[in-house]
C-alpha cells in the first residue's frame, strides 16, 4: 500500500472477501507530510476492517523506499518464513476466483521449476480460444500475480548479469533474431539497470527469461490494474486496457497437457502492451538512432 485510498478500499474488498488465513501488509513509508497523513490513514482503515480470522504480519517501512526497493524487499522479508505467495498492489482488483486460481496452481507447480510465476492478467480477449483454463507465456502481465521463494531466488534487483555488448546478442538470439523486440527490451533492461527507470518488475522479467521460465496466464481475466491516472506514479495516463474487465474462472480448472509456451498470445500482448508493430517501431529506432548523430 501507499497513498491511495480511493484503490486501497476496493482492493481490500475483495481480499476482506476471500478471508485468507495470513495476510501479510505492506506499506511503503511517506517522502512527505502529506502523504505521511495519507498512508496513516489507510494503514488504520486496512487494520480496523480485518474482522476474519487470520494470522496478521505486518512489514511497514517509516522511510519511502519507492517503486524499485519497497516490494521486493517485502517479497524478501516473507520468503524467509513461507514457501510460496500471493501478491496484490494497492491498485489492483481481483474477481473472488482470482485466490482459488492462484492457491491451486501454486500447489501444483511448487516443484516445477520452468514455472516461474502466475499471472492473473488476460488480455486477448476472443482473439484465441482454449480447451483449457490456463496457458504459458513468456510476456508477463503482472497485476495481481503468485510466485514460490525457489523462483524468487533468482530475482537480482541489480541485475548483475546484464552487460551492453552480451546482453544485446542474447535478446537478439532469445527474440529469433527480431530486432525490434531486441532494441525494445535492451533499452528497458539497460535503464532499469542503470536506475533511470524507478521499478522492479523488468529485473523479474529479465530473471525470467535468463532462467528460461515460463508464466502461467489464465484464459480468463481475473485481474486488473485500477491505479491509472494523476495520481499514479507510474501510468499517469489513462487506462491503456479500459476494454479489458475483470471475470470469473471457472472450477474445476482444465489443465494444459504441457509446458509449451503459447507463443499467438504472447504475440498480442507484445503488440497491444508494448506496440511493437515491427515496421512501425523499426521506423522509430531509426529515426531515434539518427537524430542522435547530429
Amino acid at each position: 500500500m501507499w497513498n491511495r485510498i480511493d484503490v486501497v478500499k476496493r482492493t481490500f474488498k475483495v481480499i476482506r472477501k476471500a478471508k485468507p488465513k495470513k495476510f501479510y501488509i505492506s506499506s511503503d513509508g511517506a517522502n512527505n507530510t502529506k502523504d505521511k497523513k495519507k498512508i496513516m490513514y489507510i494503514r488504520n482503515y486496512v487494520e480496523k476492517n480485518i474482522d476474519w480470522d487470520c494470522k496478521i504480519k505486518k512489514i511497514y517501512f517509516k522511510k519511502n523506499l519507492g517503486p524499485k526497493l519497497a516490494l521486493p524487499t517485502v517479497i524478501n522479508k516473507i520468503f524467509l518464513i513461507e514457501k510460496k505467495l500471493i501478491i496484490i498492489d494497492h491498485d489492483c482488483l481481483c474477481d473472488n476466483s482470482f485466490f482459488r486460481f492462484m492457491d491451486e496452481l501454486l500447489e501444483i507447480y511448487k516443484n516445477e521449476s520452468k514455472v516461474k510465476a502466475i499471472s492473473g492478467n488476460y488480455i486477448c480477449k476472443n482473439l484465441l480460444s482454449f480447451n483449457c483454463s490456463y496457458y504459458f507465456a513468456q510476456h508477463p502481465i503482472i497485476f495481481g500475480w503468485g510466485t514460490w521463494r525457489r523462483a524468487w531466488k533468482e530475482y537480482d534487483i541489480k541485475m548483475k548479469n546484464f552487460n551492453n555488448f552480451n546482453s544485446f546478442f542474447w535478446l537478439f538470439i532469445f527474440f529469433k533474431f527480431n530486432i525490434v523486440k531486441t532494441i525494445y527490451f535492451y533499452n528497458k533492461f539497460k535503464l532499469t539497470k542503470s536506475n533511470k527507470i524507478n521499478t522492479w518488475d523488468y529485473q523479474l522479467l529479465y530473471s525470467i527469461w535468463k532462467n528460461n521460465g515460463v508464466i502461467i496466464k489464465p484464459t480468463v481475466n481475473v485481474s486488473k490494474h485500477i491505479g491509472w491516472g494523476p495520481q499514479a506514479y507510474h501510468g499517469k495516463h489513462k487506462d491503456d486496457l479500459a476494454d479489458i474487465k475483470i471475470n470469473k474462472i471457472k472450477f474445476p480448472l482444465r489443465h494444459p497437457k504441457n509446458l509449451e509456451v503459447n507463443k499467438q498470445a504472447d504475440e498480442i500482448e507484445y503488440l497491444r502492451v508494448r506496440n511493437l508493430y515491427f515496421w512501425k517501431s523499426l521506423r522509430f529506432f531509426i529515426s531515434r538512432f539518427i537524430l542522435k548523430l547530429f
